[in-house]
């Protein structure tokens, strides 16, 4: 397995606010994510951008939908990575069918997943272990809670205000001259909150 799996979500714009969720869940867990709305930005070209993703993802995830079955791009993303995962076994493409609209005929063996929007928490260890090989030992909120934390260690200071989302701040100390401690804190400069 790679060491850095990216992973490219291929899907259709009707289906779009699941594709969403994917890249999250995978975001999550610390998996690069090729989300077109996270990656075009204006300006760019767009037949250029995608290429790229798809030339550097490890994995391919297409969202399969009576929407999807129709889509030209979803279609074009497919046949090119498909015929590029045969000439690189590395390359792993990986189905997830959301509603019953047949799959693709050269995708028909491959295991898939199905999405399930009332369970998805294990929607999401399916997705997980697809990518990583094993299932996540944690819930997803877990997940973004340590993301979250690993981001402001990662970022030492640049950390945001528990109260108010703000990012203009300044550390601090203060001296309990009866027990000879200091303790280090930062304050708010947009709300006044302080913390530890």
């Amino acid at each position: 397995m790679n060491k850095h799996p990216l992973a490219f979500i291929s899907y259709n714009k009707f289906d779009r606010k699941t594709a969403e969720m994917i890249a999250l869940i995978l975001k999550a867990d610390g998996i690069g994510v090729w989300f077109d709305e996270w990656e075009i930005s204006a300006g760019d070209s767009i037949i250029q951008e995608m290429n790229k993703g798809l030339q550097l993802c490890t994995h391919f995830f297409v969202l399969w939908s009576k929407n999807s079955s129709k889509s030209n791009w979803v279609r074009k993303e497919l046949n090119s990575t498909l015929s590029r995962a045969i000439e690189r076994k590395s390359l792993k493409v990986i189905l997830i069918w959301l509603d019953n609209t047949p799959r693709p005929p050269l995708l028909s063996d491959n295991r898939y997943i199905r999405y399930e929007e009332y369970d998805l928490e294990e929607t999401r260890r399916n997705i997980i272990k697809a990518v990583l090989g094993i299932k996540p030992e944690n819930s997803y909120h877990q997940a973004i809670e340590k993301a979250y934390r690993e981001i402001l260690q990662a970022t030492k200071f640049a950390t945001i205000c528990p109260k108010c989302g703000g990012i203009h701040h300044e550390p601090f100390s203060a001296i309990d001259y009866a027990h000879d401690e200091t303790y280090e804190f930062i304050r708010c400069l947009d709300c006044g909150y302080e913390w530890e």
